[in-house]
């Protein structure tokens, strides 16, 4: 069953995308049934990437003191639950609670893919099942654009709703039936949960990859998510906006392995981050003073570029992992929580940019909006110098603030904290760590 239950988690990885990506398709419809200014579709897209970002630390505790076979069909259970409340809903209040439930539910997925692997398999199976998994989740990306826009086309945005939400609850009733017991037990305290991000907030340099990855996350999602398809329909006048922005998602699948690899190659993560973080501020320039000049082939490469360049989030995961061996999903866990919270808080401005330029035709009014996420590109390129260079082991001065590294090696095994809060006790096996690398590292 452990197969069966394997497949179940890769389908909800890859509904997690597809449900946090799914409003830069919804525009025109939401606009037409509720009317909703710029401003309050911005907000309401953004409402999925809060609860996301609230859900990270809560997400890996519950996931160590109940197990997966419990936190899976919870969060998909909540998950579908807001796609019904978003399908059925009369006004657009409910809009915003639908999107927030879906963003709480959706949370579980990566880490409970994670701890579910690292419990169930072993040996080489690692590697290969991670990437697969990584790989299926992120074409949720894409089937949230053209496919997505297509089915909303055909069945109307209510009816796709109510199918995706009958498509989570079916999810969380398989995975409470085939998802093997075992896992969980693992007492999660406040006190070691605090203690952990202390650590991990106790080293300065990782605040410029904290701001790095940040504005990665939100130059990437704030087209993916929500206002690609709408600056191809506004300003290029065009309505193939999804394909275009489902180049994109394709990009960053191939971006992630291309970075990851440059960084193996380079045997360096400073140097591939530092790139892609300029190659991002050249493409958002194209994009924001030169997007509306480019032809079909141009504009494609663009958008495939756009997500190509930030496939450096992987990048930005090893370092933080690596600058935090004894907190080392925590770590993560931190940086994404940082990186959600900017990209809801980028995407909610770009709204309210947008109806402050109302009046102005709709390709100035998006660029002024897009300066917003290229000023982020910039701010990210130029902090990217600061970031400690951690391949092959971060070796840092430890000062008042800065805790030494905890890892003890017995025999052929390797001691070491996988985060108070994610694991809450010292883990044994290395399979546990060789699953969350392989893992984090796709």
């Amino acid at each position: 069953m452990r197969w069966v239950g394997w497949v179940l988690l890769c389908i909800c990885f890859l509904m997690a995308y597809l449900l946090r990506l799914s409003a830069g398709v919804l525009r025109i419809p939401l606009e037409a049934d509720f009317a909703l200014s710029a401003t309050a579709f911005g907000a309401m897209s953004s409402m999925v990437f809060y609860a996301y970002t609230l859900m990270q630390i809560p997400v890996g505790a519950l996931a160590d003191s109940k197990g997966v076979r419990f936190t899976v069909p919870a969060g998909m259970t909540a998950a579908g639950a807001g796609a019904f409340i978003f399908s059925l809903a009369p006004t657009p209040w409910l809009l915003f609670v639908g999107r927030i439930l879906m963003g709480m539910g959706v949370a579980v997925a990566f880490i409970s893919s994670v701890l579910f692997l690292a419990d169930n398999f072993s040996g080489e199976l690692f590697g290969t099942l991670s990437g697969i998994t990584s790989f299926i989740g992120n074409t949720g990306g894409i089937l949230a654009q053209a496919p997505l826009a297509l089915m909303i086309t055909a069945l109307t945005w209510r009816t796709t709703f109510s199918i995706l939400g009958a498509v989570c609850l079916a999810l969380a009733l398989g995975c409470y039936l085939t998802i093997p017991s075992g896992g969980g037990g693992v007492p999660v305290s406040i006190a070691s949960l605090a203690a952990g991000v202390r650590s991990v907030l106790s080293k300065w340099r990782i605040y410029p990859v904290c701001v790095s990855y940040t504005a990665t996350s939100a130059c990437s999602l704030v087209l993916s998510g929500t206002w690609g398809v709408s600056w191809v329909t506004s300003v290029l006048s065009r309505p193939d906006g999804p394909f275009f922005v489902s180049l994109l998602a394709a990009g960053t699948m191939c971006g992630a392995v291309a970075a990851g690899r440059m960084s193996d190659t380079m045997r360096s993560r400073k140097k591939p981050l530092i790139l892609f973080a300029g190659c991002q501020v050249g493409v958002w320039i194209i994009l924001t003073f030169a997007g509306h000049l480019l032809g079909d082939i141009a504009l494609g490469t663009l958008f495939f570029f756009l997500g190509f360049v930030a496939g450096s989030i992987v990048v930005s995961w090893a370092i933080a992992k690596e600058m935090n061996p004894g907190h080392m999903g925590l770590a993560v866990a931190v940086i994404n929580t940082a990186a959600f919270f900017g990209v809801a808080v980028i995407t909610s401005l770009i709204g309210v940019l947008l109806d402050m330029g109302a009046a102005l035709p709709a390709r100035e009014a998006y660029r002024n909006a897009f300066l917003l996420p290229l000023g982020g590109a910039a701010i990210g390129f130029a902090l990217s110098f600061m970031a400690p260079e951690t391949f092959g082991g971060w070796k840092s001065r430890v000062g008042r603030n800065e805790k030494p590294h905890l890892r003890e090696n017995m025999g052929d095994r390797v001691v070491f904290r996988v985060g108070d809060a994610l694991r809450g006790n010292i883990v044994k096996e290395r399979k546990i760590r060789r699953a969350i690398e392989a893992a984090l590292q796709w």
